[in-house]
């Protein structure tokens, strides 16, 4: 339970630093809100493999996990986010970008014709073109 206000806590003081940074204050503009959702998302998937000591294969495993409280199960299962499951973290940190694996991990639907946010393995959230997107590395499931 801990680790989870941790987790909420980090996500909430993520998106009032970027309020602080000069960003107009009322709702968050599209770009920003997919971005925070796959920062979600990534959580999401961090909290389970800590949880379960693996990382999940299928939405219903997702589910299952404490960490799915976060919010981010919700926009997996709409299909707004697509996630490459069984792939598991190669850090789970608290911290983002503990390892330089950039390979996409999670993205938002419209990624692969509109471009778009993608969340990397290394959890950090990026920005890319369709172009980008189809010549990036995705993430391979583990063993």
């Amino acid at each position: 339970m801990t680790r989870r206000i941790r987790s909420l806590a980090a996500l909430l003081a993520a998106a009032l630093l970027l309020g602080c940074e000069g960003a107009p204050s009322g709702p968050p503009t599209a770009d920003l809100s997919e971005e925070m959702n796959l920062a979600q998302v990534g959580e999401m998937l961090r909290e389970y493999q800590l949880n379960k000591g693996k990382p999940p294969k299928t939405l219903k495993e997702l589910r299952t996990s404490p960490g799915s409280a976060l919010g981010g199960v919700e926009l997996v299962a709409s299909g707004d986010v697509v996630v490459l499951y069984g792939v598991p973290l190669p850090d789970t940190k608290e911290e983002l970008g503990g390892s330089p694996n950039e390979e996409i991990l999670a993205y938002g639907k419209e990624v692969p014709t509109k471009g778009g946010a993608v969340l990397l393995l290394n959890r950090t959230v990026k920005r890319m073109t369709a172009d980008e997107f189809k010549a990036a590395p995705q993430a391979k499931p583990g063993s």
